[in-house]
């Protein structure tokens, strides 16, 4: 099972996500981020199941001790597109948070991270529903007038997956 890095976001926020999974569910769109069992988040980097799990939780330990709660605001809805397509909030992306994930994937610059999180590829979001056969009916069944979330990043997170096993969890240092 694969390992991911995640930022998570405060209670408040993700209590706004998790009425937009629910919404999903109940229209029968999707139910994945619910039946997945974690927090709303946004994952800094994945890496495979040969990663030195112990790099790993030593550059999450390192940077949790660095690193101050970040501001985040999710704006607007974005698709991933293809057969399935993934609904997810698009955030703001600041200098801030684009340094955090470099920062990070300097520390394990000797592992292997998925294609998708490398430097200059990797697109911050929360997923709000992946598997999608009909992306518009995903859309439509998403309240656009909850946004934009306002929140904080507030724990650093190791993970491996699925199912979720919660390896490392850091809460950051309030600014």
């Amino acid at each position: 099972m694969p390992y991911a890095i995640t930022l998570l976001l405060d209670t408040e926020a993700a209590a706004l996500v998790v009425a937009m999974w629910e919404a999903l569910a109940a229209r029968g769109v999707s139910d994945d981020a619910l039946q997945l069992g974690y927090p709303p988040h946004v994952t800094l980097a994945v890496f495979p199941d040969s990663a030195d799990l112990e790099r790993l939780l030593r550059a999450t330990r390192e940077y949790a001790t660095q690193w101050h709660r970040l501001p985040f605001e999710l704006v607007s809805l974005g698709l991933f597109p293809g057969i399935p397509a993934t609904l997810f909030l698009a955030p703001v992306v600041t200098p801030a948070l684009l340094e955090r994930h470099a920062g990070l994937l300097r520390c394990v610059a000797t592992e292997r991270v998925d294609p998708h999180y490398e430097v200059g590829h990797w697109v911050p979001h929360v997923t709000l529903a992946g598997g999608l056969a009909n992306p518009p009916a995903a859309v439509a069944a998403v309240d656009p007038s909850r946004l934009p979330i306002n929140c904080t990043l507030d724990r650093l997170e190791v993970v491996r997956f699925r199912p979720i096993a919660i390896l490392a969890s850091h809460r950051l240092i309030a600014a």
